[in-house]
């Protein structure tokens, strides 16, 4: 990662036009879940769907969707997701299904379509994704993913980076390391010094800013909601996408702790636990309801 490029977005996060791209053709519902159904492309004015997720991995995944209608991300669909495995050419297994709720509680407005899904083997999928709304408006999309066997960016099981990213007490103004306007409270401790001290820890990775996809700072704002409920418990740290953006924001460089992280999307949201171990990952963006939940599951852990 250099100064001067920008991260790679995750299809939604570019503009939600852009991943239509990635959108394959439409399907017809079947009884043979052994058959990846098939049809015409979804008429211009059907509901849309975009998969946000840059990387899968085996075993129960968190899978976010986006949904347009007319280039225009809506948050009232009835989401449904079946997964398939390729098998060849249009054969395909199917796997999996998961209703897919809309999830924007705290986002400013913001948010994603959320389901689970299970892929036990590694390879390639593809999503069969069903969208109506109240009005009648309706789409089913098909869209192709990877699952990976390796996780790059660091994933659930795995020791979280002992990143030493900078706080308060490394500069004259904390606004040098957080772009958010005004600044938030979260830069007391490193990741390094959290897991140093065994503290249950929550990192934002996030640049409210610069971010492209405009979803950084609702979902700082998310995790500060939170904090107050948990900060006697657990350390929150908001880590800043980029660095020397201040006093001029054209010579800004990926930061240190990105780049130690592998991460090529924004934002992002770790959960650490006291032993330093990663327990959950959110990509792209979390409200507020998925983010106590797992908070509540890390501290109830042993």
């Amino acid at each position: 990662m250099n100064g001067g490029k920008t991260l790679r977005q995750p299809a939604l996060l570019v503009g939600l036009a852009l991943a239509l791209s990635i959108v394959l053709s439409a399907c017809g519902s079947t009884a043979d879940h052994s058959v990846l159904p098939s049809g015409p492309a979804t008429a211009a004015s059907g509901l849309q769907a975009a998969i946000v997720a840059s990387e899968l991995l085996p075993g129960e995944q968190r899978f976010p969707v986006g949904i347009l209608s007319q280039n225009t991300p809506v948050n009232d669909a009835t989401v449904h997701i079946r997964a398939f495995l390729l098998i060849s050419g249009s054969t395909a297994q199917f796997k999996s299904e998961s209703d897919a709720p809309f999830r924007g509680a705290g986002l400013e407005g913001r948010g994603l379509y959320v389901a689970h899904l299970t892929f036990d083997a590694v390879g390639n999928w593809a999503a069969e994704i069903t969208a109506r709304r109240a009005n009648g408006e309706e789409g089913v999309s098909r869209a192709s993913f990877t699952v990976v066997a390796n996780a790059s960016v660091p994933a659930p099981g795995q020791p979280a980076p002992r990143s030493h990213n900078p706080t308060a007490r490394d500069v004259s103004d904390v606004s040098y390391i957080d772009s958010g306007q005004p600044p938030d409270d979260m830069h007391q401790l490193s990741i390094a010094d959290a897991i140093g001290q065994h503290r249950p820890t929550l990192v934002v990775f996030a640049t409210p800013a610069f971010c492209q996809s405009r979803t950084c700072g609702p979902q700082v704002h998310a995790v500060q909601s939170v904090e107050p409920a948990y900060r006697d418990r657990m350390t929150f740290i908001h880590a800043e996408i980029y660095q020397n953006f201040k006093p001029d924001p054209s010579k800004k460089q990926f930061s240190t702790t990105v780049t130690e992280w592998r991460l090529q999307t924004e934002p992002w949201v770790f959960l650490i636990d006291s032993k330093g171990l990663i327990r959950t990952r959110f990509e792209a963006i979390a409200d507020t309801d998925e983010l106590k939940a797992a908070i509540d599951q890390l501290l109830a852990a042993p």
